[in-house]
């Protein structure tokens, strides 16, 4: 007999804020110190969060729609890969890392994260994989 993976482990990605509500329900924490610790995730550890998906952007024939919103490229570490963020939301970011700013479900909405660049932060960090994206560790 087959052992079943959860539908959970076949997602690519999901919304910051997605990740935020999951992740803080299964450490039951709230939302806003998960979010921070996101954040602070982003813009200090090198954890990739992208408005875009730079797949759209890399010698692509097909165009990316930028919804009139101002992009820039950021990465915590110069060896990382950059993240494509609208400017919006890296603002908010600093913000929620440099001013203590209560994170904005809002300000955030447009903004994801790749599991395999959730994990390798995690890894980094020697974190616990969290089950809601990874399933229970054997």
């Amino acid at each position: 007999m087959a052992t079943r993976r959860p539908l959970t482990q076949f997602v690519e990605s999901y919304r910051f804020w997605d990740v935020t509500t999951l992740w803080a329900r299964e450490r039951v924490e709230h939302e806003n110190v998960v979010a921070s610790a996101l954040a602070r995730g982003v813009i200090c550890d090198g954890l990739r969060l992208q408005s875009i998906d730079d797949r759209w952007i890399k010698g692509n024939d097909r165009a990316v729609e930028f919804k009139g919103f101002p992009y820039v490229g950021y990465r915590a570490d110069p060896n990382a890969p950059m993240c494509v963020l609208r400017a919006s939301a890296l603002d908010h970011l600093l913000g929620i890392v440099n001013r203590a700013d209560v994170p904005s479900r809002e300000k955030l909405s447009e903004e994801f994260i790749l599991r395999k660049d959730f994990r390798a932060w995690l890894v980094r960090l020697n974190l616990r994989l969290p089950t809601f994206w990874f399933g229970a560790v054997v």
